[in-house]
């Protein structure tokens, strides 16, 4: 069994990638670390904030949760509040609310819990598999529009998201696999704060913090459940991508950091070449639901639609 590079401990990580070892201690100050150094650089929180964090009570967004609380728990001048979304997958959501619920309890931190049921009259486990789309598809536009409903109710200005390095990496290979380049763009750590008033700014502290680290960190500090929705088609494009990272990842260390590194700096130069003044849609109110949208009605109208009329 290895060493920690920074004393005599034992290891708990070896990170192929940086070429150390890390006991438990110094691994969790290292992801302390990261994790401010992510906020600090790209200035994701500021005084006055209130920040809503999408606490699912998976590892990913737990992590996060108890990490902004302990970076800014104590400071009067920033405001955390959580907010997590039951999509009506049973058991599974059920057990993973009340991991958000305990947490939440532990930190002292309020928690909101918003349901298909009670917003849009549905439940996954009753949409899933009868739609034409994949039901991440589904699942994700409504759950990224009732996040925003949730964090404007609780007076955010910002949402925080379990979005991890290794998401980052997913997605920027995704968007080259689709040629999206204005989503190619627009990646990175805070999402445009000036495209509608009714957007609230996504900021991802655990940007530059590798899947696995989270895990191994949750598993360390007791935080959240290891979850997987049972839903998720493996057929998808995201897990087919996720599984081909990996493999590139296996045989050469580092990968992924480069995929996000080169992702990020090809997103300022093709930021710089769109004219987005005349090649993005005019953001206007959903004409059905009032939500912000680029056409008369808002994707997740026209997909509950789809729903209700199969």
């Amino acid at each position: 069994m290895s060493t920690c590079t920074k004393c005599d401990e034992e290891a708990v990580i070896t990170r192929e990638y940086e070429g150390r070892s890390l006991c438990e201690k110094h691994f969790s100050i290292d992801i302390n670390k990261k994790i401010k150094r992510t906020i600090r650089k790209h200035n994701l929180v500021e005084s006055g904030d209130t920040i809503a964090v999408g606490l699912s009570g998976g590892k990913d967004s737990a992590v996060m949760l108890e990490q902004l609380v302990e970076i800014f728990g104590e400071r009067p001048d920033v405001e955390i509040v959580a907010i997590a979304v039951h999509e009506g997958i049973d058991p599974y959501r059920d057990e993973s609310i009340g991991a958000a619920e305990e947490l939440c309890e532990q930190l002292d931190v309020r928690l909101e819990v918003g349901r298909y049921e009670d917003y849009y009259d549905l439940k996954m486990d009753d949409v899933a598999d009868t739609g034409e789309l994949g039901n991440c598809t589904y699942c994700g536009i409504i759950r990224r529009d009732l996040l925003n409903k949730l964090s404007r109710e609780v007076d955010a200005n910002k949402l925080a998201i379990g979005h991890n390095l290794d998401d980052e990496a997913q997605a920027i290979m995704m968007n080259h696999l689709k040629g999206n380049m204005q989503k190619l763009a627009r990646m990175g750590a805070m999402s445009d704060s000036d495209t509608h008033e009714m957007f609230v700014p996504r900021i991802k502290p655990l940007l530059d913090v590798r899947e696995k680290e989270i895990a191994l960190y949750s598993r360390l500090h007791d935080l959240g459940v290891i979850d997987r929705c049972p839903h998720v088609q493996e057929g998808s494009l995201r897990p087919m991508v996720k599984s081909f990272l990996n493999k590139l990842e296996a045989q050469m260390p580092g990968t992924k950091n480069k995929i996000v590194s080169h992702g990020r700096d090809l997103s300022d130069i093709v930021d710089e070449s769109i004219d987005w003044e005349n090649n993005v849609d005019e953001i206007q109110e959903c004409e059905r639901c009032g939500e912000p949208c680029s056409n008369d009605v808002c994707r997740k109208c026209q997909l509950l639609e789809d729903i209700r009329s199969d």
